[in-house]
């Protein structure tokens, strides 16, 4: 999947619609849940790294979806734990969420 197609996938998996757009402060999809109220979904890794530089240089995190989306409490419990979901197809996947892990701790320093 790619682009909008993965910003649909994680806006059926959460029970809502994309709200993202050029210019929407990384606010894709919306989830539902009070504590995470908004994701930026990325379809790569790629994709990911380039976020999270920019979020570094803005010291500002949004929680971060990559990958194929799970099933939706898991994901929530993962974006409320981690910052991240990381989908279940994307290599080292536990590496890549340590990775987001120390971004948003520095974002949050």
């Amino acid at each position: 999947m790619v682009g909008a197609d993965t910003e649909n996938a994680y806006a059926r998996a959460f029970g809502t619609r994309v709200i993202g757009g050029a210019d929407d402060g990384g606010r894709d999809v919306p989830t539902g849940d009070n504590d995470i109220p908004f994701i930026q979904v990325k379809s790569s890794v790629g994709g990911l790294t380039a976020f999270l530089a920019r979020s570094l240089r803005r010291k500002q995190f949004i929680p971060v979806c990559v990958g194929e989306p799970g099933a939706r409490d898991e994901m929530l419990r993962h974006l409320k734990t981690y910052g991240t979901w990381i989908g279940s197809d994307i290599q080292d996947r536990w590496k890549i969420s340590n990775a987001v892990q120390q971004v948003r701790y520095l974002c949050a320093t």
